[in-house]
């Protein structure tokens, strides 16, 4: 699902807080133990309109389950469908994906995630949007549902900076940290990718349909969104870049230390295990620093700051507060009443009380063939309680919801195109787990 962040009209917002649905009866049809503490269940629905509801429940206690946060073909402004996701983190990473969801909604044109969104603690985009909930998990997999926003700042010597984003400028007054995930250079986008981001977009506009969050994007908002990307990269080249590397790993909520390695200006590398801030000179007040200094970066969230998190996704709205179904769209500035209220396809996340419990769902699209039915947002806000969602939120869903499951689609057919996507949200058994298991044999 698409999120038209190109627009900038109104939109009519619900008036009053939803009535609750009533809570299904979930009656299972198929369950299997993908791994110790991970099961996988497909329930129906119960009701005149039944739904065929995917759930992948883990048990974050239990040693090698963790979450982890995949970005599309490890770039900031990419996508790709679920199941290549899912092998490429495999074969760079080591660990097995059991399971795996799509998670944040996407920009037009440029595909960056809607949201915060972080990767083995370095931010991938630290924007927010509207007042959208985030879902963050600490380096114990403990999940935090909230309103969060992220804040970031490079210590020059003296001198503390605000960083304005990351991945992306935005203005030519700004510091933007391109990490890893900003591509191999910066500035890394070409004209020619730029067309060819262009010619997907206005491609699918054609087939995004129902499922937007936003009003439809029409040709001329592709359009004005390709111009800003051109002027972003044209603001790029005369910018000053310290090429930094890591001298500890990056988490949110604590500080990097970072040795400079070189400082430029047009087009530079990314440093393996670092980053490049960009910014204007006069942003330095004559502090330049030189190779083999070191300067601090420091990325922290307005509540829960004591936590250190490495990994954060986002979407829109809440579900489930404190055991308490009903979907918050009102409160986030959700738009559109056919994203709210029609039947589609969706895609969610939660936690139990205790928080050991974490819930990955996916309800299939309507299917005529097994009289089975999408689910409206207040539908699916009784689903996650039904299932025992102490917090939940609704993630990207409509033609973008997925789930792998063992590699394999839960309920498309491996024929099937289905759509690529932003981020991955993925269940994995860290590789260190699965070969002390292979030696206990």
């Amino acid at each position: 699902m698409v999120v038209a962040v190109v627009l900038a009209g109104s939109v009519e917002l619900c008036a009053s807080t939803p009535t609750p649905t009533p809570t299904p009866k979930l009656t299972i049809k198929t369950e299997r133990t993908l791994a110790p503490g991970i099961t996988y269940r497909e329930y129906r629905t119960n009701g005149r309109r039944p739904s065929l509801v995917h759930v992948v429940a883990v048990n974050r206690t239990v040693a090698g389950n963790a979450i982890r946060v995949v970005k599309a073909m490890n770039h900031a402004l990419s996508r790709e469908p679920l199941v290549p996701m899912a092998d490429r983190y495999e074969v760079i990473n080591g660990d097995a994906v059991m399971a795996m969801v799509n998670a944040n909604f996407w920009a037009a044109v440029r595909n960056n995630p809607i949201g915060p969104c972080v990767v083995d603690g370095e931010v991938v985009e630290m924007t927010p949007h509207k007042q959208w909930s985030s879902a963050f998990f600490d380096a114990r997999n403990r999940l935090l549902i909230d309103t969060f926003r992220l804040q970031g700042s490079v210590t020059i010597g003296t001198a503390r900076l605000p960083i304005a984003s990351t991945n992306r400028r935005s203005d030519s007054t700004g510091v933007v940290v391109y990490n890893q995930y900003g591509g191999k250079t910066v500035p890394f986008i070409t004209p020619e990718q730029l067309e060819w981001l262009w010619q997907q977009s206005a491609s699918e506009r054609r087939t995004m349909g129902d499922d937007s969050t936003e009003q439809d994007v029409t040709e001329a908002d592709l359009r004005a969104e390709m111009a800003r990307a051109h002027l972003e990269q044209n603001r790029e080249h005369p910018m000053v870049k310290i090429q930094v590397r890591y001298l500890r790993f990056p988490s949110v909520n604590r500080t990097t230390p970072c040795r400079v390695l070189a400082v430029d200006t047009g087009i530079v590398s990314t440093p393996l295990r670092g980053a490049v801030i960009s910014l204007p000179r006069s942003a330095l007040a004559g502090l330049v620093p030189e190779a083999g200094d070191t300067v601090f970066l420091e990325f922290k969230t307005n509540i829960h700051d004591h936590l250190h998190f490495m990994n954060a996704i986002s979407g829109t709205p809440r579900l489930v507060r404190n055991g308490v179904s009903g979907h918050e769209a009102a409160r986030e500035g959700v738009t559109g009443k056919r994203f709210i209220r029609q039947h589609l396809a969706r895609t969610a996340l939660g936690c139990d009380e205790t928080g050991e419990t974490i819930y990955l769902v996916a309800v299939e699209p309507s299917r005529k063939d097994r009289s089975a039915y999408g689910a409206t947002l207040a539908d699916l806000a009784a689903i996650m309680e039904a299932l025992g969602a102490h917090d939940a939120m609704n993630l990207d869903g409509g033609g973008s919801t997925g789930m792998v499951v063992e590699n394999r689609h839960a309920f498309f057919d491996e024929a099937v195109e289905t759509r690529p996507v932003s981020v991955g949200l993925a269940v994995v058994r860290l590789h260190h787990v699965l070969r002390a298991h292979q030696y206990s044999k």
